[in-house]
């Protein structure tokens, strides 16, 4: 029987991802859809049957609490602005839904562990389970990538070079809280945290990022706090590597590279080239079908939720990225990584 659902956001992220995920998982139903205004739950429920609408000015009997209280809905999906994440996955877990929010798992490492240390403590994670999402690390591409690299023995050497331009008709720039962001790294830490995990994913839990040494700027005056960074950064096993972000650039990158043991693996935009060989990747989407599925499987199956959905996956991401940033603001000091998994 398939689980009743909810999606919690009615932003771009929930048209383009949550939305089609949820109608392409068979043992979910969408049953419910809240957002801030009863119009913006409305654009995002068009089209879509037999679907309540709830919001904060939908009056009596349509608030959040409301969603919360109905015993036909087993699950929420999450997809709010950053600051307010918190408070929304709180509330959905103590009333006994299962959870799976959007990454960042928040605005910073200590806002984190508070919240995941709430969550080991004030819930029963075998029977309420929350699950952060992160798309890439269900991507075909990344995913072959991590396989090769694996294959190819010990990673020595590796970089990751990602340069585009927010400009400022972008449909993600237009959202105001992204626009004014009230939390560190802007789309450094919106977009980068995907960065982050898709070079851990490469890299797998054996041999995890220990150090980052980093220096930061702002490129575009439009995009604050900072929307670069560079970082030199080395693993557990002496493996060394680069790491070079930027949302402000006029660079167009998107490389993951690693040298191994046995040769070397180029990730490069959908084309994965291991020791010479190019191999196209066929772009089947961005990882949000595969990642909602298994979300769903694992309550119907009443196991806990896959590793690389687990909070702690997503504090290590998070983490990987704020000690990038402070290093930026100390002019480069090396910053000791503590919660990597």
């Amino acid at each position: 029987m398939a689980i009743g659902v909810a999606i919690i956001g009615s932003g771009n992220f929930a048209k383009e991802q949550h939305l089609p995920a949820v109608k392409a998982t068979a043992d979910l139903q969408l049953k419910a859809i809240y957002s801030r205004s009863l119009k913006s739950a409305q654009t995002l429920a068009s089209g879509t049957s037999d679907v309540d609408l709830y919001s904060d000015d939908s009056g009596i009997g349509r608030s959040y609490a409301d969603l919360l209280a109905r015993p036909d809905i087993g699950a929420v999906l999450i997809g709010l602005p950053i600051l307010v994440q918190p408070e929304f996955i709180k509330g959905a877990l103590l009333a006994g839904k299962h959870v799976l929010s959007e990454k960042p798992i928040a605005k910073d490492v200590p806002t984190a562990r508070e919240l995941l240390q709430w969550y080991q403590t004030s819930v029963d994670p075998s029977k309420v389970t929350w699950a952060v999402g992160e798309n890439f690390r269900y991507m075909t591409k990344f995913l072959f990538a991590a396989k090769k690299v694996c294959e190819l023995g010990k990673v020595r050497h590796f970089r990751v070079n990602v340069h585009n331009l927010v400009k400022q008709d972008n449909k993600y720039y237009l959202t105001f809280w992204r626009k004014v962001p009230e939390y560190q790294g802007g789309f450094l830490l919106d977009g980068g945290v995907h960065m982050v995990a898709g070079l851990r994913l490469i890299l797998g839990s054996t041999d995890h990022l220990t150090v980052v040494s980093a220096q930061t700027q702002q490129l575009q005056d439009y995009l604050p706090p900072v929307d670069t960074v560079d970082a030199v950064v080395q693993t557990k096993n002496g493996a060394t590597g680069v790491i070079s972000l930027s949302w402000g650039s006029d660079f167009n990158d998107n490389v993951f590279e690693f040298a191994c043991e046995k040769g070397v693996v180029k990730m490069q935009f959908d084309t994965v080239t291991v020791n010479g060989v190019e191999h196209d990747i066929e772009f089947d989407g961005k990882g949000v079908v595969p990642e909602v599925a298994e979300f769903a499987k694992s309550i119907v199956n009443g196991l806990p939720v896959a590793k690389r959905q687990s909070p702690e996956e997503a504090l290590a991401d998070l983490e990987v990225l704020e000690q990038m940033l402070q290093s930026g603001k100390t002019h480069g000091d090396r910053m000791m990584l503590h919660f990597q998994v």
